[in-house]
């Protein structure tokens, strides 16, 4: 009678304690789904399945990344490509590299970002991978909107949701609802963006994905926003602070506090939108992400404006301005100018 091998316990333990891990993420728990990654990679001790120890380490690093912690992310991403390249797993290879690209993203090097994801897309090609391809063409599409290019965005997303349909991948198809949204909110387009939040909102929920819901309350606020309805959008962005502050996720609350100063800088509530804001930097800092850091000192920039401070408010544009240009964020660039340049022709002598 055949007999269970000791690597098949190994494995069979590990892949328990990442079942726990990915129900802890999906509920908001981070911390609980890092101590069930490390207890699966802790049973993998001394295995040679190269495969599996590289998707627990990735695994691990969504985690961190997620909660902001970018250098503890990258580590993990790194080790993980090596694993893969060490036993020839190509599809390993192209997750570990679109995850290397979030980090990069993140870092504000959209050119190397996007040669990553270009190499992520070949090799998750080559290996069938239909999800993965459709998470790396989302993320194209993601830079795409970044660099203000919306058709291109819109190419990407749809062909990144047609691959998620085709498996019934409700996850996935979530994601990618919620940046179709932002995209039609983006375009002035809000009746198709509240139908993409609506769709992204109900699937979350059904899923139980914490993660989701809080991108996406957070999202629907923004619309919100855009159309003056302050008080939805203020219960909106609550509950996405909520749910973020509830998993441990930085980036997510630098995201609504951003939010949140809007709202207050609308109800000419100056000192707690600067408040906000400047608790929402020392988030983004932490995360080590240049970009939205950079998006956070233009709301700083409006405040003061608004506050009669037109000095104060060019000098923290130009800065936002620098780190645009450095990253290659060519719409925001050309936005950021033009406050810059407004702001210098109501202040010039005459």
């Amino acid at each position: 009678m055949a007999t269970d091998q000791p690597g098949d316990d190994a494995e069979r333990a590990a892949l328990i304690e990442v079942g726990r891990a990915r129900t802890a993420e999906r509920e908001g728990r981070a911390a609980d789904a890092v101590a069930d990654y490390e207890s699966a990679l802790k049973a993998l001790t001394g295995s040679d399945n190269g495969p599996l120890i590289a998707m627990v380490l990735r695994r691990k690093g969504n985690v961190h990344l997620h909660r902001g912690e970018t250098a503890q992310a990258e580590a993990l991403y790194r080790a993980s490509l090596e694993r893969c390249q060490d036993c020839a797993n190509t599809a390993g290879v192209a997750s570990a590299l679109n995850c290397l690209a979030s980090v990069v993203q993140r870092h504000g090097d959209l050119a190397e970002a996007e040669a990553l994801y270009r190499r992520a897309a070949v090799a998750a090609a080559d290996s069938g991978e239909t999800r993965l391809s459709g998470i790396i063409e989302q993320n194209l599409g993601i830079l795409a909107s970044l660099r203000g290019d919306w058709d291109l965005a819109l190419e990407s997303y749809d062909r990144s949701l047609a691959a998620f349909d085709t498996i019934g991948d409700d996850e996935g198809a979530s994601w990618v609802l919620n940046n179709l949204g932002q995209l039609h909110n983006e375009r002035g387009e809000p009746e198709l963006a509240e139908r993409a939040f609506a769709r992204a909102r109900a699937v979350a929920s059904s899923r139980g994905d914490t993660l989701v819901e809080s991108t996406v309350e957070q999202n629907y606020a923004e619309l919100l926003v855009a159309q003056d309805r302050l008080d939805e959008a203020l219960v909106a962005c609550e509950r996405s602070l909520v749910l973020a502050t509830q998993r441990g996720d930085r980036l997510r609350r630098a995201g609504c506090l951003k939010l949140r100063s809007r709202i207050e800088r609308a109800s000419r509530d100056y000192d707690a939108a600067i408040g906000s804001l400047a608790e929402a930097c020392e988030l983004a800092r932490a995360a080590e992400d240049s970009i939205l850091e950079a998006e956070l000192l233009c709301e700083v920039g409006e405040v003061w404006r608004m506050r009669g401070e037109r000095a104060v408010a060019g000098a923290v544009w130009s800065e936002a301005l620098a780190t645009f240009n450095r990253v290659g964020a060519k719409r925001a660039a050309v936005d950021t100018a033009a406050l810059i340049s407004g702001t210098e022709q109501q202040t010039a002598p005459r």
